[in-house]
């Protein structure tokens, strides 16, 4: 499915409740809105680690897509997460940008936010940049999965 701005949501970006707030083209910064459904709390009824790392992820994703004109995704090779303070159940939302973009390695950051403003998390990413599933050749060798549906 893609949005009225032209950003195709996958499954993993389904089950985070993901959406595109917006892309600012001057300074390379995306923002997205999440919602941390209740199957995501830890045993503390916060958000758990890995998932708040998975929605810094997709906003990173996001944000090498744009930066790309929409013609590469990430393959992310390294992420370092910092945590900062609980991640509560509900909508939070997440910036993320480019750093530094290169032929073969791309540096990514991003930070999570609650829906006070108050920063939750960040995280820095070094990734690989990759063509497009479906658009000309395949990522490093790797082809989309069989039966994936968008």
């Amino acid at each position: 499915m893609m949005n009225d701005i032209g950003f195709e949501q996958w499954p993993s970006s389904k089950l985070l409740g993901s959406s595109l707030i917006g892309w600012d083209e001057e300074s390379g910064t995306v923002e997205m809105a999440f919602v941390a459904s209740p199957e995501f709390a830890n045993m503390r009824g916060y958000v758990q680690g890995g998932i708040v790392g998975a929605f810094l992820d997709e906003a990173m994703g996001a944000a090498m897509y744009f930066s790309s004109k929409g013609t590469q995704m990430q393959l992310t090779l390294d992420m370092n997460l910092s945590l900062m303070r609980p991640v509560e159940i509900g909508p939070i939302s997440a910036k993320a940008k480019v750093i530094k973009s290169g032929r073969r390695v791309v540096f990514i950051e991003s930070e999570l936010f609650a829906p006070d403003g108050r920063l939750c998390a960040r995280a820095t990413a070094t990734s690989i940049p990759t063509p497009m599933p479906g658009h000309g050749e395949e990522a490093d060798g790797l082809p989309a999965k069989a039966g994936v549906q968008t």
